[in-house]
């Protein structure tokens, strides 16, 4: 997997491998930040459009966990452009700290998002409806596995090449997110062929 994710830094950003290069790091970085997002948005799109079709809360809480990995992303990258800036008369010592706000901002994004995914998703235990779990609902969940297992891979790899601790941080939560829609889909077959609800449960576990 390593010689995958060389391979589209080599064919991405120019001299990759001189990360002592404060440009070619932020390069590197910002590379990975747009991979998260486009990557993110594809399974935000796809999980909120196959919830909304099967009924199912918890396909719709795994799909807003990706949209907020999508901003987290975005966050991620400008906190790569704004920490590379010069040090100047007002910051000496350079402008490093930008990337820890900016994963201060993402956890307080992730954590207003839970409450609120665990508010309806206990208000869809109290109140189960039913769920509609079809061939297009399991076709995206087990694409969102393979292409969240993929991501963790990969963050953690650019991680180690640059030395982030924000893209490191990435690379687990991709794999909470896997382990998360993983539980989805077992919920999701348990339904299918035992019509036991088990949808509002697994959205306050996302919570």
């Amino acid at each position: 997997m390593k010689v995958v994710t060389l391979w589209l830094l080599r064919f991405f950003v120019k001299n990759y491998k001189n990360v002592r290069d404060t440009k070619i790091r932020t390069a590197c970085g910002s590379f990975a930040s747009f991979i998260g997002i486009a990557c993110n948005t594809l399974l935000v799109a796809g999980k909120i459009t196959a919830g909304l079709v099967s009924g199912s809360v918890s396909i719709i809480a795994d799909g807003i966990n990706n949209l907020s990995d999508a901003a987290s992303s975005i966050i991620t990258s400008v906190g790569f452009k704004l920490a590379s800036k010069t040090p100047d008369k007002k910051h000496p010592f350079g402008h490093a700290r930008f990337e820890y706000i900016a994963g201060l901002t993402v956890a307080v994004m992730v954590l207003v998002m839970g409450f609120e995914l665990g508010k309806n998703s206990f208000e869809k235990i109290m109140n189960p409806t039913p769920v509609s779990f079809g061939f297009i609902s399991f076709l995206v969940l087990i694409s969102s596995i393979l292409l969240k297992v993929w991501m963790t891979l990969f963050n953690r790899d650019v991680g180690k090449h640059i030395n982030s601790t924000s893209l490191k941080a990435a690379s687990v939560d991709s794999r909470n997110d896997a382990i998360a829609t993983t539980v989805v889909l077992i919920a999701a077959v348990v339904t299918y062929f035992t019509k036991l609800n088990l949808d509002g449960y697994m959205g306050f576990g996302i919570a």
